[in-house]
């Protein structure tokens, strides 16, 4: 008697006869063997092909069970498993190789085999990682970048269509996390706030319900802080939605949970920068008034000094760190000597304000060197769903005018290839390239020796955490401005707007030149397009 097709999913890849019992197959309890249940009819494939699907998706525990935990609203193609397999096993860990992430490796992936739209969503997100590393496999004749892009918007759809399905507001900010981050690397950045928005707004209201979705809402700080610090011009970051959606006042002002690990620290130094970003908004935005503003600063800084002391005593007393935690200390120093440089920089003067912070600089870009090393793999391109390199170093080429210096952090960005969110390594470096160029117009011909960083050693960082609060610190840098020529205020590019169109490899960008005098709020406008 030929076998059916229509046995348990155990059984036919087993390739013995099945009784089809229900919902567990006799032949599998007998043996005492995991059933892992049947395909629906729409959902049915042929052996070979499921035997495939079940390799491709490695889960941990019976991997066909996820099979029949896929969504039920669509067959199962033989690929989707593989972007499903592709997202556990290449995007989560090369998202959480800076900072450690209990949402991308463990949460996502568990919600995805139970529920329809969170599975849609992974499999976006592998897709898309598979189209950011197309150009090279396409060079070789191994994959359609079109192909790749269908199936990842199909997915992305599909996935906010089925989200009226989810029954808590967990699964909820958790879908609105990976669609944010499936919009990102779409380049739909309308979308991704959107989706910010939706996530801050359930996290806020939890929070007043004396809930708790505390990793969710250090996910969505990462997220969020992607997109304060990216805001293309042609779709502005919503800063007055974001306050709306997300009460800075009560983030200043209730303490400091105590930290048990890297991730809680990670995510309160991400709550952290993005309160200072929506301290800085409110102030040009005149949104606040400067006494009430200059109250809030008071508390965002002791917010600050208590994240510098439970860093001290978490470091303090943990056991000797892992190869993983020191990536993790190493990255926390960089955001944190970021965030540093522009509480010391204050809000308002003239670029030159920057000048002295000369070890504070050559510190961050040391730390990124550091880091570039340890996680410069093997991959064509090191994909992030969250913040990595790319947020510091465009800030240190920026703001920092010592020639030697910030052509080292200029170089480390145009050879490191890395995509973050919307943040791309290639196009940040050119829209830099093109920022040195006009900068430093004036100056003629540069002759100096090229700065090359040397690296830290993670085991023995020897700043205290205590030290950074005390008025008189300051970095010692190896570097000075006697051997390096200044440029003038008026030639400085005061802030950048860029319009980004990735799938065209181009940005329109903007540049508002200080002003020549002390009445203007800028100088000339300077418009430029770069492609990448």
């Amino acid at each position: 008697m030929a076998r059916s097709k229509k046995g348990c999913i155990t059984c036919r890849i087993r390739r013995v006869k099945c009784d089809e019992a229900k919902p567990q197959c006799k032949r599998c309890q007998s043996t005492k063997r995991v059933c892992d249940g049947y395909l629906s009819e729409e959902s049915f494939m042929p052996r070979r092909q499921l035997v495939e699907a079940v390799k491709q998706l490695s889960v941990i525990g019976p991997v066909s069970r996820a099979l029949t935990q896929a969504p039920p609203s669509r067959p199962i193609s033989p690929d989707d498993p593989s972007y499903f397999a592709f997202f556990r096993t290449v995007t989560v860990p090369s998202t959480c190789s800076l900072f450690p992430s209990s949402f991308w490796q463990k949460s996502v992936l568990q919600l995805a085999h139970g529920e329809p739209a969170i599975w849609h969503a992974a499999i976006a997100l592998g897709a898309l990682h598979q189209r950011t590393e197309a150009p090279a496999a396409a060079a070789k004749g191994n994959t359609d970048i079109e192909e790749l892009s269908t199936r990842a918007i199909t997915h992305y759809g599909k996935a906010m269509a089925l989200a009226k399905d989810l029954s808590s507001s967990a699964k909820v900010v958790s879908l609105s996390l990976a669609l944010a981050a499936s919009a990102n690397m779409l380049g739909r950045w309308g979308e991704m706030h959107t989706h910010v928005m939706a996530g801050l707004g359930i996290v806020s209201r939890d929070v007043a319900h004396g809930k708790s979705l505390d990793i969710l809402g250090g996910s969505l700080m990462r997220v969020d802080l992607q997109a304060m610090t990216f805001s293309d011009s042609a779709s502005p970051y919503p800063y007055n939605e974001s306050t709306a959606a997300f009460d800075l006042n009560h983030f200043l002002e209730i303490p400091s949970i105590p930290p048990s690990s890297y991730e809680d620290l990670s995510s309160e130094l991400f709550s952290i920068s993005r309160a200072f970003f929506l301290l800085e908004s409110g102030l040009f935005r005149e949104a606040m008034k400067y006494g009430p503003w200059l109250t809030k600063v008071d508390g965002f800084i002791r917010r600050l000094v208590q994240w510098e002391t439970n860093m001290a005593i978490y470091e303090g007393s943990n056991t000797p760190p892992t190869y993983d935690d020191n990536t993790t200390r190493l990255s926390l120093r960089l955001y944190h000597v970021t965030l540093r440089i522009l509480i010391r920089a204050t809000a308002f003067g003239p670029e030159t304000r920057y000048d002295s912070l000369l070890g504070y600089f050559e510190y961050a870009i040391r730390l990124a060197a550091t880091l570039h090393k340890r996680t410069n793999g093997k991959n064509t391109v090191r994909v992030s769903l969250e913040p990595g390199l790319v947020i510091p170093l465009f800030l240190v080429t920026h703001r920092c005018r010592h020639h030697s210096l910030r052509h080292a952090a200029l170089r480390m960005l145009l050879k490191t290839n890395r995509v973050e969110g919307m943040w791309r390594s290639d196009a940040t470096a050119q829209g830099l390239g093109t920022i040195v160029a006009v900068e430093e117009e004036s100056l003629g011909p540069i002759n100096s020796r090229d700065y090359v960083p040397s690296l830290l050693d993670p085991t023995s960082l020897t700043i205290p955490w205590s030290a950074w609060s005390k008025p008189s610190f300051n970095l010692h840098a190896s570097v000075s401005w006697d051997d390096a020529p200044m440029i003038p205020e008026d030639k400085r590019v005061k802030e950048v707007y860029a319009a980004t169109l990735y799938n065209k490899r181009r940005a329109k960008l903007r540049l508002l030149m200080c002003p020549s005098n002390d009445t203007d709020l800028h100088g000339p406008v300077r418009e430029l397009t770069v492609h990448f």
